[in-house]
């Protein structure tokens, strides 16, 4: 026998082959059942953001808005966090958002038709576990294995070419959260308060998404970097670095700047979101949403976000001296002992929070232009080595808030939006002829046969020969009346040798800015002898642009006729509070852009058919680069009288 009896036989062999083939092959899993168990990837880092103070506030109302929630209700249904800063358990003002990176070991293919090809890499945000279901569906939803899931719309692939820790890639998606996703959907123009690395990034990360930034901060320009630093060369356009007190008139930040659709606050609290007890029902912060209402009408803000954490609350609840051992505790109990409630995580502790609409889109555009976060530290450790993170505090934020100027009505920080729509309208000047020499009385006769001489900037200028007044039925009298009325009032705007100053920023820039020489006629609509000096002014600027064809060019030395109506609105009111004027019709001198003052008097000058007659000589006088005392005499009624 070839085979020796001890050793096992070629048939035998072959007999164990086979059933060890066949017993694969029946334990082998189905298909779809590999395909289920088999991971698309592998994490390289999965780390939970911790939301808190203000910010959590915030945010938790940017979720409102998004999902379109009016009542506490449906905000429960949504699983938003009870932030109620009264809560014995300091979880109950918490909540998370869980971020994951991770490699594609497949393509996989989105709810929007686009395609992440194998082996790219990816960051997104993990699946809230209570969510409803209805919204888990609208919003797509990538099944990683069977303990995570990520929202489609929050994914964002991760370039080769950048060279960066996956703890800096989560430090820039939680940062980008509430200040930057939220304030540049379909945001033009934005503030942001504060100078520190924070506001910076935040900054940056604006202008990367082409929105309009202005950075006011109070530290000193030298420990700032430049518009250049900040948005690169060839959008520093949009990047503008201001102090809280702009240009000579001192202008408040808002006032400079007009219009602007969101303020973002990295220093302080201003609506005490902090403190809400609820969101949807604005429950506790009614002082908030009346200020958030003025800066709507004075500057078109649509939305106030403050950037406070609760450590930042602590430190300045308690004092830098005080706060520090409660900050600690703070921290150690909310990234130790806690555990986010997540589809990996079912049975945690701090509630999650889904994260806003489409912000997967938005962290494409930070990662491909390179705009990143490095991963800091707070009080308690590095970011980067926790699986677990809230943010801290800032010394030197501190520093600026505690350093920002003061505004001299109330303990508000200088430039923020602030007016008494309440105070007391300005006064008319009253018609009266009383105490006034027959010269002037004279003057006032002249004027009026002037008037009657220029009937094409009259009043009833628009009305056609078929429409006179004196043609008018009875009937009809009222109709035109009326139609009249409008018409005076469009003039004003529309008269294309008087320019209209509508809000402060406008002044800053067309008059102090620009260093123009100007008269500014100051009206308001409920004054009738402001509506009959209006087209005596009006008259006067077009001589004055008649005899100097040069005038309507841009030069800072002509003369720039400008109007203001102190009535028209909460910017109208801002403006007249600016130039303190107490009296219309009046009138206010620039030269070279500065105000001319009168000696510790009044800053403006009452005007009336005989001062108000001689703006010439106040050009010419403007023209010749006379003195401020010079140009006080020659509108002064008493100069006017001894004439």
């Amino acid at each position: 026998m070839f085979f020796s009896t001890s050793s096992p036989s070629y048939t035998t062999i072959i007999l164990l082959l086979s059933l060890l083939q066949y017993s694969c092959l029946s334990f082998s899993p189905p298909l779809s059942q590999k395909q289920h168990l088999s991971p698309l990837y592998a994490v390289t880092k999965q780390q939970t953001f911790i939301l808190d103070g203000a910010e959590l506030s915030h945010y938790v109302q940017s979720l409102a808005a998004d999902h379109n929630i009016s009542s506490d209700d449906e905000k429960n249904n949504l699983q938003l966090p009870d932030v109620a800063p009264r809560s014995l358990k300091k979880r109950k003002r918490v909540a998370s958002v869980s971020f994951v990176t991770a490699v594609l070991d497949e393509q996989i293919v989105l709810q929007s038709d686009e395609i992440i090809e194998k082996g790219a890499k990816i960051i997104g945000i993990e699946v809230v576990q209570k969510e409803q279901q209805s919204q888990k569906d609208s919003r797509g939803i990538i099944t990683i294995d069977k303990d995570i899931q990520l929202y489609q719309d929050s994914i964002a692939v991760i370039p080769p070419s950048l060279k960066v820790s996956d703890a800096d890639i989560i430090s820039t998606a939680a940062t980008s959260l509430l200040g930057v996703h939220s304030s540049s959907t379909t945001r033009k123009r934005a503030v942001i308060v504060g100078g520190g690395d924070y506001a910076i990034f935040l900054a940056k990360a604006l202008v990367a998404l082409n929105v309009k930034t202005h950075l006011v901060t109070a530290r000193p320009a030298w420990s700032l970097p430049s518009p250049q630093d900040i948005a690169g060369s060839s959008s520093k356009d949009l990047i503008e670095i201001m102090p809280p007190a702009v240009g000579s008139m001192s202008l408040g930040f808002a006032m400079a700047i007009g219009e602007f659709d969101v303020l973002i606050d990295t220093l302080g609290d201003e609506m005490g979101m902090g403190r809400a007890r609820t969101i949807v029902n604005n429950d506790g912060y009614e002082i908030g949403q009346s200020s958030l209402q003025q800066w709507k009408e004075l500057h078109g803000c649509n939305e106030y976000i403050s950037t406070v954490t609760r450590s930042q609350q602590y430190v300045l609840g308690k004092g830098l001296l005080f706060a520090r051992d409660a900050v600690i505790r703070y921290q150690e109990e909310v990234e130790s002992r806690s555990i986010a409630v997540t589809s990996s995580s079912p049975k945690g502790v701090i509630p999650s929070v889904p994260p806003p609409q489409d912000f997967g889109a938005t962290m494409q555009s930070l990662l491909d232009k390179n705009v990143i976060y490095p991963a800091g530290s707070n009080e308690v450790g590095s970011q980067g080595d926790k699986s677990t993170f809230v943010r801290g505090w800032s010394l030197s934020d501190l520093t600026e808030l505690k350093t920002w100027p003061r505004a001299s009505e109330g303990a508000g920080r200088f430039g923020f939006p602030v007016i008494d729509l309440n105070a007391p309208r300005i006064r008319p000047v009253k018609e009266t002829k009383k105490g006034i020499a027959p010269a002037v009385e004279k003057i006032v006769a002249e004027d009026a046969n002037k008037d009657d001489a220029y009937e094409e900037e009259s009043p009833t200028s628009e009305l056609t020969s078929s429409e006179s007044m004196m043609e008018t039925t009875v009937n009809t009298t009222s109709t035109r009346q009326i139609k009249v009325t409008k018409s005076s009032s469009k003039k004003v705007s529309s008269n294309p040798y008087v320019t209209t100053i509508s809000s402060a920023s406008e002044l800053n820039q067309n008059i102090v800015e620009a260093r123009r020489n100007c008269i500014l006629f100051l009206t308001a609509s409920y004054c009738q002898k402001c509506k009959r000096l209006t087209p005596q002014f009006q008259r006067m600027a077009r001589k004055s642009s008649d005899s100097d064809p040069s005038a309507n060019s841009s030069s800072a030395n002509d003369v720039l006729f400008a109007h203001v109506d102190i009535s028209a609105g909460p910017k109208g009111k801002q403006l007249g509070k600016l130039l303190n004027v107490e009296k219309v019709p009046s009138v206010i001198i620039f030269q070279n852009g500065n105000q001319v003052e009168l000696d510790g008097e009044e800053s403006y000058i009452v005007v009336e058919r005989g001062n108000l007659n001689r703006l010439d000589e106040v050009v010419d006088a403007l023209d010749k680069g006379a003195s401020h005392l010079k140009l006080k005499d020659l509108l002064s009624v008493h100069e006017a009288v001894q004439q």
